[in-house]
Formats: C-alpha cells, sequence, structure tokens
C-alpha cells in the first residue's frame, strides 16, 4: 500500500506546474533565503481590526471588493525560502494502531522547504517535505513519502491572462472506520494521494463596468490505494458581468459551465450549467443577488437529463471585523448551498462555514492550505501586514513560538470512488492571549453516494450514508521567550448507516518545545490513543522526540 524505499512515489503531469511555480519564483530577482530578520522570539503586535478576505470565486464577493476601497499599502515583493530539516524518533507500543499491539520505534528523517512568492509576476507559495521512516524492529519497510501544499497564480501577459495551479500531496485514511493517525506510519489505513489542479484563465474589462473572464481547468486526483478510483476533471467557464459600484446599484452575471470527471472507475459525468445572477447594493454593507438557471447531467442517471436553478445570496459585511455570507439554489439533487461567517476582535477569531454541494471523490481539493491554523492567523494579520512574505513569516514565528501546529485539523475526508453529496459544517474559534493559545475547531459531515447501483469497493459499497462528527482542543503556553508547552484533546466518531457500524478515536497529546539556537527547536510529545467501536478497537501509548533546524 505505502510506498518502498527503494521508489519515491512519482508525481504526474499536472503536478509539474507546482513545480514549475517554485522553480520560477527561485529563480527570479530579489529572492531572500531566509535573511530577513528573525522573528521567532519576538513579541507579536498589536492586534488590530482587519479587512475580510475576498473570495474571488463567488460572484457576489466581486461586487463587495468595489465598496471596500480601504487604502492600500506600499506593495513589497520579492521571493522568500526557507529550507528546514527535522528528525524525530518515536517509541510506539502499537505501531501499526490495531488490536495486535506490535511494539517498534521509527526514525523519521524529513527534509523540506517553505517558498512564499510576492512579486509582479508570481504569487503564491510551496511548502513541501519528503518524510521518510525506518523501523527498527521491521514492523513494515522503510518507507518515503511526499507532503506537499502549493498555491499560486502566474501573470502569463500583463493584466490579461493568468494561470491558477495549487497542488496538495499528503497521506489520507482509506475507510472512515479504519484508524485515522498519520502519525504512525506502518497504519494500514492510510494511503497517499495527490491533487493537482491547474487553471489558465483570460479575463479583462469591456468598457467601464462589464468585466469578462474565460477560463479552463483540470484536476487530477490519485491514490496509491487499492480499490479507490482516481478521478481527473476538466471544465470550461464563459463569464460576462457588470458590478454594482459608486454609480450604480444593480449588477448582473452570466455563467457557462461544462464539467467532465472522469473516474478511473465507474462511469463518467459530464454536467452543462448555464446560470444568471441579478445583484442589489441595498446597502455599502449589504448584497442581495438571484439567482435563475439551466443545468444538464448524467450524474444521477446514465443519460442527460434537464434541471433548473433556483436560489439567492447575501453578502453582508455591517464590519471590518465581521461578514456574513449566504448563497443557496435548488439543483438537480436537491438543495446546494454555502454559508460564511467571520467575526474577529482584539484578541479572538471565530469561524464558521457550512456547505452541502457535489464533491467528485477521493475527497479533492481544489486549493491549498497551509494549514487551519495558519489560514486563521494570515487573515488576522492581512491589515495590519500587506506584505504576504513578512505576514507568513510573522504568522509562522506566532504559531512556532506558542507551539502549536500550523497544519491543525480535526479529521481528513476517507476515500471514496466516485461522486458524493456531502454536507460539511466547521467551527472555528481562537483565544490569543499574550502567552497562552486557545483553539477549538468543530466539525460535522453527512456524506452520501449519489449513484448507489455501482459496486466500486470503498465505503459505500456496504453504507448508503456516512456520518462522521468531530472535535479538537489545543491549548499552547509559551513558559520562557523561548519555551513553551502545548496540549491537545478531541475525538473523531464515524457511524455507518448498517446497524452498529461504528467507529470512535480519541487522541490526547501533550508537547514541549524550545528555542536552542537562533534557528533550532528541539522538543518531546506524548501520545495517547484511544478507539473503540464495531470496526477498529485499539489504543497505543507513545513518546516522540524532535529537533528541527531552518535554514
Amino acid at each position: 500500500m505505502h510506498l518502498q524505499h527503494r521508489r519515491i512515489a512519482s508525481i504526474h503531469a499536472a503536478g509539474w506546474a507546482v513545480w514549475a511555480l517554485a522553480a520560477a519564483s527561485a529563480l527570479s530577482p530579489g529572492i531572500a533565503l531566509a535573511q530577513v530578520p528573525d522573528v521567532s522570539t519576538a513579541e507579536p503586535p498589536g492586534f488590530a481590526p482587519v479587512q475580510l478576505p475576498v473570495v474571488a470565486t463567488e460572484p457576489a464577493d466581486a461586487a463587495v471588493r468595489q465598496r471596500d476601497n480601504a487604502p492600500a499599502a506600499p506593495r513589497q515583493s520579492g521571493v522568500w525560502l526557507e529550507p528546514r530539516i527535522t528528525v524525530q524518533h518515536t517509541v510506539t507500543n502499537n505501531a501499526r494502531l490495531d488490536a495486535t499491539h506490535v511494539s517498534d520505534q521509527v526514525t523519521e528523517v524529513n527534509p523540506g522547504f517553505r517558498l512564499v512568492s510576492d512579486t509582479a509576476r508570481i504569487n503564491g507559495f510551496v511548502d513541501y517535505s519528503l518524510r521518510t521512516a525506518h523501523y527498527a524492529r521491521g514492523t513494515a519497510s522503510d518507507q518515503v513519502w511526499h507532503n506537499l501544499n502549493a498555491r499560486g497564480t502566474a501573470e502569463a501577459i500583463e493584466n490579461r491572462v493568468f494561470v491558477d495551479v495549487a497542488g496538495v500531496v499528503a497521506l489520507q485514511p482509506i475507510s472512515a472506520f479504519g484508524a485515522p493517525g498519520a502519525d504512525s506510519p506502518a497504519n494500514p489505513n492510510m494511503a497517499q494521494t495527490s491533487s493537482f489542479r491547474v487553471s489558465p484563465y483570460l479575463k479583462g474589462s469591456v468598457g467601464s463596468n462589464v468585466d469578462y473572464e474565460a477560463r479552463y481547468s483540470v484536476q487530477d486526483t490519485r491514490s496509491d490505494a487499492e480499490n479507490r478510483a482516481g478521478v481527473t476533471v476538466q471544465g470550461w467557464l464563459l463569464h460576462l458581468g457588470s458590478k454594482p459600484d459608486g454609480h450604480t446599484i444593480i449588477g448582473w452575471a452570466l455563467d457557462a459551465m461544462q464539467e467532465d470527471a472522469d473516474f478511473s472507475t465507474g462511469r463518467n459525468v459530464d454536467t452543462t450549467t448555464l446560470r444568471a445572477r441579478m445583484s442589489y447594493l441595498a446597502s455599502p454593507q449589504l448584497l442581495l443577488v438571484g439567482i435563475g438557471g439551466v443545468e444538464s447531467t448524467n450524474q444521477l442517471s446514465p443519460t442527460r437529463k434537464s434541471h433548473s436553478i433556483v436560489g439567492f445570496g447575501a453578502d453582508w459585511r455591517p464590519s471590518k471585523q465581521t461578514r456574513f455570507f449566504l448563497e443557496r439554489e435548488s439543483r438537480y439533487f436537491g438543495e446546494a448551498h454555502k454559508v460564511n461567517f467571520e467575526y474577529r476582535t482584539s484578541r479572538t477569531i471565530w469561524s464558521y462555514t457550512d456547505r452541502k454541494g457535489i464533491f467528485a471523490g477521493l475527497g479533492a481539493q481544489s486549493s491549498a492550505s497551509m494549514g487551519s491554523l495558519f489560514d486563521l492567523l494570515d487573515s488576522f494579520y492581512a491589515r495590519t501586514e500587506p506584505n504576504a512574505i513578512r505576514r507568513t513569516q510573522l504568522v509562522m514565528a506566532e504559531i512556532e513560538r506558542r507551539g502549536l501546529p500550523a497544519d491543525m485539523q480535526v479529521f481528513q475526508d476517507f476515500l471514496t470512488s466516485s461522486s458524493t453529496l456531502q454536507r460539511l459544517q466547521e467551527l472555528s474559534v481562537a483565544l490569543l492571549g499574550q502567552r497562552s493559545t486557545f483553539t477549538l475547531a468543530v466539525l460535522r459531515s453527512d456524506t452520501r453516494l449519489l449513484d448507489g447501483t455501482l459496486q466500486l469497493g470503498d465505503d459505500f459499497d456496504i453504507n448508503t450514508r456516512i456520518r462522521q462528527r468531530g472535535w479538537r482542543l489545543m491549548v499552547g503556553h509559551r513558559l520562557t521567550p523561548n519555551a513553551s508547552i502545548n496540549a491537545s484533546f478531541g475525538e473523531m466518531r464515524s457511524v455507518g448507516s448498517v446497524p452498529g457500524l461504528e467507529t470512535r478515536v480519541r487522541p490526547l497529546i501533550l508537547g514541549w518545545d524550545t528555542l536552542v539556537a537562533r534557528r533550532t527547536n528541539v522538543g518531546v510529545q506524548l501520545r495517547r490513543v484511544l478507539s473503540d467501536g464495531s470496526v477498529t478497537r485499539y489504543d497505543e501509548s507513545a513518546i516522540m522526540g524532535f529537533i528541527t533546524h531552518r535554514f
């Protein structure tokens, strides 16, 4: 299942665009190799209200962006590259996370780098590490994995032609009812999954207030797990619209989209959509949207059928600290919606999302992230530090000095072999004190297979519905300017439609971290995991020590 040490996982053709972004950034002038002032022990600047980030893919946001004309700071640009290496050793009494309780010692060497580009032509980031594991008692073969998070935009022709790229490579649970632990490399329920997306597009304006965009995108998602499909999704988008501005309160938009999902097992799914939006700027803080259209798809049957689209939306920003976005549509599979709520005070961050829609298998991600905790703090610093490179350094320094993991996640979606209908609700709350940080993340998901007639070898062969509930509480406290302690506790529960099919996992982690040199950290972590239910019953106790040096 996992990759043997004699070969490294291959990264398919679509992924080379992500590496091209990294190479182009590294070769551009003005590159800085960790030459900025070190901020790992600096006190954080005073927190100030921030302007909420704008998501360009939501049509209502384009209109809102016109009314939020905050003064922009002078543009700074450049490229920041920080290589790193981590060596860690783990002693565990259950390396495979199962009832056999096979103990082992695992030594890992993980070289990597973080690259942030904020230049006139390339904006984005690449975070990559190579994870290698050696088992002292031979619990599993020596293994190698890739870990990649990358996202960027290249401006091919000034103000006219652009290319978006994104890539995610990570370990992901194969089954919702198996052990979810990526911390134990010998866990048989984990598979390396890669998802790469490339999207060139042309955009511009006709006259003074009509925008156009023509976009092509291809996303390829694969896994090294057996009996799980790969999928390639290709699509076209044509957009034409006018946004409300200081001269008019009415806006409109027309979007034509064609999408094809090619699964390696099962059948291909084609969808064509024509959607129209009318927007009304009810006040400087409130934008209302009406939606109508038609779509044709073979998602629910072998033959294509047409369905109407009716919906509405709202984008309300009563202050620079608060934003509420809502969009609801009646689609061919029923109701679909997107809800986002964000609120910030001088010391807290509140974020809630609720979305329901189609997911094209394998938990594929169309965008990348440097981690959910990183995303919270990055948007928090967005107004006080507009430069992307400096802001990234501040956020990472703040996370590291508090001893918290930037890639904190409640759970990773399990692998499926066909399109699913999923409702996903996520709540994140962060309280940032002078020396202590409290972060709570809560998640609930409800996933159903759209075509129940197929037997494709995944969890839906016996389940029509899988529900998951999870939460995680993390606490970080800075003991001294260089040392910190942290703790996290949580629970993840998966319940199938088959009576009695249920798994519950409860991890408890305690850690200590200190800066022993200007760019070198060492730490110790204690881990205790309990799992019960009708499928997977095990427990694990482990101690892990690590040293990380940033060049």
